[in-house]
């Protein structure tokens, strides 16, 4: 083909494509890239610190540069929400709650003033890092993994009152109860629950067993207006001691 010709049929096709050009469609479509997944709108721009709900109505958080959140707790607008794997929000939300910090080895919450020191060798494992969020009812801290290797741990949440029949006028016994009839479903049986004290702080404790080889126990008191905070322990009798020096380790 001659290059006039070349020519002429170039100039042709963009003649069409600046006519036509009202007509064509730009579609919105979840992208990636190695730092994560965004959304990008038919105008090419995309959603950044703020919500988004998808076509088939679920919510999506977005942080500052534009990346959707996924597989934690998030705070906004004062509230915490729970995000699965797959970024949807979980439906789970936590007002009037403020999570903890971790520096180093020691845990410190001053909104429900638990502080908690541990010796080194032991392992903490983040809420993210739990599997729990996606099917979260509870506020889940941390787990924190004895050295021993007998598969003993704690674990820190907070449950809301709300979730109870009898909202704020539930007590830590009845939370801690309820505790105790979920692990008799599971084959534990219940030694009973008492009133103890942690770092100088009063907890309904429940005790539990199961065929004298694993032990589970629930220590819980009511912090905020309307929480529980509750320190879940399960320990075999080759890990009691490493547990108890966890528990000295509150504050």
């Amino acid at each position: 083909m001659k290059d006039s010709q070349k020519k002429r049929l170039t100039a042709m096709i963009l003649a069409a494509a600046m006519a036509f050009g009202g007509n064509l469609t730009s579609y919105a479509d979840w992208k990636q890239d190695s730092l994560g997944w965004w959304y990008e709108r038919e105008d090419g721009s995309y959603p950044v610190s703020t919500w988004y709900e998808d076509s088939d109505g679920s919510w999506y958080f977005f942080n500052e540069k534009g990346y959707m959140i996924s597989n934690c707790y998030r705070s906004i607008d004062s509230n915490v929400y729970a995000f699965g794997y797959n970024g949807k929000w979980t439906g789970t939300m936590f007002s009037d709650l403020l999570p903890g910090v971790w520096t180093g080895n020691n845990y410190s919450n001053e909104w429900s003033d638990f502080h908690l020191n541990i010796p080194e060798g032991y392992r903490i494992e983040l809420a993210s890092d739990t599997g729990t969020i996606e099917n979260v009812e509870t506020f889940v801290e941390f787990v924190v993994w004895t050295p021993d290797d007998s598969g003993s741990a704690i674990e820190l949440e907070y449950a809301d009152a709300y979730d109870y029949t009898s909202g704020t006028a539930t007590t830590p016994e009845y939370v801690a109860l309820m505790h105790g009839l979920r692990l008799s479903w599971e084959g534990y049986s219940i030694e009973g629950i008492t009133n103890v004290q942690l770092g100088g702080k009063d907890y309904a404790k429940l005790s539990a067993n199961r065929r004298g080889v694993q032990k589970r126990e629930l220590y819980c008191r009511k912090v905020g207006d309307h929480y529980f905070e509750c320190i879940s322990v399960i320990y075999r009798p080759a890990g009691e001691a490493a547990v108890n020096v966890l528990l000295s380790g509150i504050y």
